[in-house]
């Protein structure tokens, strides 16, 4: 293999080629296993509504090519981009869901609507381990950018979210985009570093309120860097980019702005999301440690060990401020920003249901301080070893760390987010210990589906929860038959659970707990999701149920 010669990957300072043809290589990687797994797992609980906003997107800009001038009235963009008689509250900007409407009309013929929908979400993973790839073997070599880029893809929280079509993986993408690019050019210099920040930067605040919050480390690394008069330059460009890909706000940036801050701020009062952490619901708010918990198991211990070690390289470096060491100042700006993550999630207003996925922007920063711990273990190796000794090395510490890492993303396919790690025990170990096994109905794939249509006959009834009006959405995207009537009304013959046991209303917890199912989805032996014939008995449970939770 020559790209160009495995041994310059072990070399730090190699040249611009060998960095792109690696980036790319790696790039090239993510979306050559992506895109044949898009439509593996099942559609989240998310999507459905999102597909359609991205359908009314691609109309509007249908009728904006035959008619601007009407297409571009305020009334005609409310109801393309934010209809007023929505019945899902979705206050989120719409970048993300341009970038689907996108990805779905160029490619959505080939692929399938669900596949194209969600092919921009791996589009942009792809970019993020580029960004990230990139960057770090510019700081520290390609052997660390090859390892941080791996690291990354190897996650498989985070590569599960790559499958899907929602606001998390965009705003991940756009986030680390926006501090690599800000940081450089801090350092470097260079008008195109600035002009990719704050179109990044820009993009993240039309993805998602949170990305309004991403000025604060970026700002407070400018300080630290002693260059802090450039944020000012950074965050008007910004503000310029949100306003071109924000429809709504063309004809008053201010009123969007500040119902997005007071919908955001106040999303506990419109949806508020029940969390099970360690066998307790908890109403929205959950105790400060959760997201360092999550952290923790959710990683594979492999990588979270080279994580910890390029974190404690960073101090190498006595000098505090603007460290002259490149790849130390790299490992800093990455604990400067899992910190503000994990800070930010630990408040009490913080919202943290849903796994990780609410703090997904921290993980490619994990994954930086790990190909930098890898190239340091590299570099260790290398200098106690004979000629080849950090080649010989680096493909043992690979099989040490990466290929069990890779073993448990393959195993656990398609149900990424189920996934812990070994601290508490794998998904068994999680779910004994009172944690959420699913939340996104992303357990309930193709493949489960079908099997429910061969058990359930003709007209069949069922009752579904948490929600069923997610299950009237998959019948009218074709993809559960249309005679089939879900629910939530009682008697049911057949009950359709999510193992979301935040939801579980005691009698719901006792049908997952002690019956049978006659279908399931499991994984490592924990149910997931599952059908139950429960008329037979109609006394077992006689729940009320408190409406949609969609």
């Amino acid at each position: 293999m020559n790209l160009p010669g495995l041994t310059s990957v072990i070399r730090r300072g190699a040249s611009w080629r060998a960095r792109a043809l690696w980036t790319a290589a790696l790039a090239v990687i993510a979306l050559a296993w992506l895109i044949p797994d898009l439509e593996r797992p099942g559609v989240s609980w998310d999507e459905p509504e999102y597909f359609s906003s991205a359908r009314r997107i691609q109309t509007w800009v249908a009728d904006l090519v035959a008619d601007p001038a009407a297409a571009l009235q305020p009334d005609a963009v409310r109801a393309a981009w934010d209809p007023p008689e929505r019945d899902y509250f979705n206050p989120h900007p719409p970048v993300y869901k341009e970038g689907m409407a996108l990805s779905e009309a160029l490619f959505g013929r080939a692929l399938g609507p669900v596949a194209g929908f969600r092919l921009s979400s791996a589009f942009l993973f792809a970019i993020l381990i580029a960004a990230v790839a990139w960057t770090v073997s510019g700081a520290a070599g390609i052997t660390a950018g090859v390892s941080a880029g791996v690291s990354l893809l190897l996650m498989p929280r985070v590569f599960g979210h790559a499958h899907l079509a929602a606001t998390d993986m965009p705003l991940a993408c756009f986030w680390t985009v926006a501090t690599l690019a800000f940081a450089a050019f801090l350092r470097r210099g260079g008008g195109w570093r600035l002009a990719l920040a704050a179109v990044a930067l820009g993009l993240a605040m039309g993805t998602k309120f949170t990305g309004w919050l991403l000025p604060v480390p970026l700002l407070a690394w400018a300080v630290l860097e002693r260059r802090w008069w450039r944020w000012f330059v950074l965050v008007p460009g910004a503000l310029l980019v949100w306003y071109a890909v924000v429809p709504t706000a063309w004809h008053d940036p201010l009123d969007v702005a500040v119902r997005l801050f007071g919908e955001s701020l106040n999303r506990g009062r419109a949806t508020p999301f029940t969390t099970f952490y360690f066998g307790t619901v908890y109403p929205y708010v959950v105790p400060w440690h959760q997201p360092f918990v999550m952290t923790l198991i959710t990683v594979p211990v492999g990588i979270l060990s080279l994580s910890l070690i390029g974190a404690i390289d960073s101090f190498r470096s006595r000098t505090i401020l603007r460290p002259d060491d490149s790849r130390v100042a790299l490992a800093r700006l990455s604990l400067l920003q899992i910190g503000f993550f994990l800070s930010l999630m630990a408040l009490p207003s913080s919202p943290n249901h849903d796994g990780v996925r609410l703090f997904l922007p921290l993980f490619p920063f994990m994954a930086v301080l790990g190909g930098l711990g890898f190239a340091r273990l590299i570099g260790f190796m290398g200098e106690r070893l004979e000629q080849h000794g950090a080649l010989v090395g680096g493909l043992l510490l690979g099989i040490v760390f990466f290929f069990p890492a890779w073993r448990q993303t393959t195993r656990i396919s398609p149900y990424y987010l189920s996934y812990y790690n070994e601290l508490i025990g794998g998904l068994p170990g999680a779910a004994r210990s009172g944690m959420e096994v699913s939340y996104w109905y992303d357990a309930i794939t193709p493949e489960f589906l079908a099997r429910v249509e061969q058990e359930l006959p003709e007209g069949a009834a069922v009752m579904t929860w948490p929600t069923w009006k997610y299950f009237e959405e998959l019948q009218a995207m074709g993809l559960l038959r249309s005679d089939i009537r879900v629910g939530q009304e009682w008697p049911s013959p057949y009950l359709l659970l999510l193992a979301r046991k935040s939801t579980l209303l005691p009698p719901f917890l006792g049908v997952y707990e002690n019956v049978q199912p006659v279908l399931a989805v499991e994984l490592d032996g924990v149910e997931l999701a599952a059908l139950y014939v429960w008329s037979k008995d109609p006394e077992m449970i006689s729940p009320e149920p408190e409406g949609d939770e969609h």
